[in-house]
């Protein structure tokens, strides 16, 4: 067997190994492991290179407490040696472009297509108006140059809000294979108050919690049944 071969088994079968775990165990997961798996997530691809994420370790006590309140009293979150948020970003988007600039300079690889859109583009993509006048106003405009040409969707607001989702999704797909990789579980969360985690977190204009992520190692009550995947046909097609 090649390294590349042994390399696709195991990745495999770390994805046939990771499911979503519902009670741990005590045991915690060394700040180590934790490290590595946060640095794999941060390497995610994302839209534009903008990394719109943030990943919120919850370790003080009443915070913690009040996060599983706010998760509904799910049996993950309360047993889990770990609990995480996993925040989307809009309003970052500045400082970000201006750091993937900076060090592509610094690098001296910046080439003028890049700056163009990094420093223009994107400002006019993330850009909204009064009352996101402006975003509603842009969506509609793309979308009429679109019956004649392929066209952007300049983002709405709520086109904006679903682009950072989606690539802190994938931050959060790999940080759950990583942690799989080292031996842990983990379970996302999508059912939990909204505006109570934006305000228990404290986070600004243009932030949301994507997720909660509880993790540690899996209690023998942790699997609730054994996975069910629909037909393949429903999910993959060509054309």
């Amino acid at each position: 067997m090649t390294e590349s071969t042994e390399t696709a088994t195991t990745f495999h079968r770390i994805a046939e190994e990771r499911r979503t775990i519902r009670a741990f165990l005590p045991d915690p997961l060394p700040q180590e492991v934790l490290d590595r798996c946060l640095d794999s997530a941060l390497r995610a691809a994302s839209s534009s290179n903008l990394q719109p994420w943030e990943f919120v370790i919850i370790k003080d006590p009443v915070v913690r407490k009040q996060a599983n309140a706010i998760c509904f009293e799910q049996r993950g979150p309360q047993t889990a040696p770990v609990l995480i948020a996993l925040v989307t970003h809009r309003e970052t988007q500045k400082r970000h472009s201006r750091f993937i600039l900076d060090t592509l300079k610094e690098r001296g690889i910046l080439r003028k297509s890049q700056e163009q859109y990094w420093s223009r583009l994107m400002p006019l993509i993330y850009a909204q108006g009064p009352f996101g006048i402006l975003g509603m106003f842009k969506k509609a405009a793309s979308r009429l140059v679109s019956l004649f040409r392929p066209m952007h969707n300049m983002l709405s607001l709520a086109d904006l809000r679903v682009m950072t989702h989606k690539s802190s999704a994938l931050a959060a797909a790999t940080f759950m294979l990583a942690l799989k990789a080292e031996g842990f579980d983990s379970c996302p969360m999508e059912g939990f108050d909204p505006w109570r985690a934006k305000k228990l977190l404290g986070l600004p204009r243009g932030a949301e919690v994507c997720m909660f992520l509880a993790v540690g190692k899996r209690a023998e009550t942790g699997l609730w049944w054994e996975r069910i995947l629909v037909p393949r046909a429903w999910t993959v097609r060509e054309i």
